[in-house]
C-alpha cells in the first residue's frame, strides 16, 4: 500500500508532458500573446524557425496573428508560399481551440 501512495506521488509532482503539437503549449491565448510570445510559436513550428524573427521585426502579437493570412505572409512579409501556408494551417488551428 505504501509503494502504491509513493507512486501516485510522484506522478502527482512529476511535470506534465508537453502537448505533441506546438499550438497546444502556450498560454494564455493566442490573443493575448505578445511580440515575444508570437516569435516563440512561429520558432517552435516545423521549417519556420527561419521567418520568426520577421514576426518580431513586424511587431506581430497574438491579435495580429490571428488576422494574418496567406497573402499578408507572402507580400509583406516576404516569406515564401510552403512556409506561408504551414503558418497559416496552425494559425487557424489556434482560432479553433
Amino acid at each position: 500500500m505504501d509503494r502504491q501512495a509513493a507512486r501516485r506521488a510522484r506522478r502527482a509532482s512529476a511535470p506534465a508532458m508537453a502537448a505533441s503539437t506546438p499550438t497546444t503549449t502556450f498560454r494564455p491565448a493566442p490573443s493575448q500573446w505578445s511580440v515575444e510570445e508570437v516569435t516563440a510559436f512561429i520558432h517552435t513550428l516545423p521549417g519556420c524557425s527561419d521567418v520568426a524573427e520577421a514576426f518580431r521585426l513586424q511587431e506581430i502579437d497574438g491579435q495580429a496573428l490571428l488576422l494574418l493570412t496567406e497573402d499578408h505572409l507572402m507580400t509583406s512579409m516576404n516569406i515564401k508560399l510552403g512556409p506561408a501556408l504551414k503558418i497559416c494551417a496552425h494559425i487557424n488551428s489556434l482560432k479553433h481551440q
